[in-house]
């Protein structure tokens, strides 16, 4: 007995549709939404939870996960980023002019030293704190 090739295709449609699909239930919640004060070309993350925002006009938006945020200014045909897993290194290159960039970047830490002892003017414009430890 000779059976139809269309017949085996149909066949074998029905049983594959038969089989229920194996899926999963994905949820999705939005963790940080950043407003912007440019169009943005591209983003990275790093592992430290920074975010780096390529936006056009030659500026990099940079957020951190404890609220600080900044801004660097690259040059305007870079059109793609990536960072390294610590976040304080970006990776800039531009398809139109096959340039690459690497910038370290970091954060300005502010020291309160209100009451710390002290040389020099109390407005001196340049502060240098020395940490150390007399036993």
């Amino acid at each position: 007995m000779r059976i139809p090739l269309p017949f085996l295709f149909l066949a074998a449609a029905l049983l594959l549709a038969a089989i229920p699909p194996a899926g999963a239930t994905v949820y999705q919640t939005a963790d940080e939404t950043y407003e912007l004060s440019a169009k943005p070309i591209d983003i990275a993350g790093s592992e430290t939870g920074t975010t780096f925002v390529l936006t056009e006009g030659g500026k990099v938006l940079i957020f951190k996960k404890n609220g600080e945020h900044g801004e660097i200014t690259v040059d305007r045909d870079f059109d793609r980023i990536d960072a390294n897993a610590g976040g304080d290194k970006i990776f800039l290159s531009s398809s139109r002019t096959r340039k690459a960039q690497t910038v370290y970047v970091d954060f300005q830490q502010q020291i309160n030293i209100d009451g710390s002892p002290y040389l020099g003017p109390e407005d001196a414009p340049v502060v240098m704190v020395v940490f150390s430890d007399f036993q």
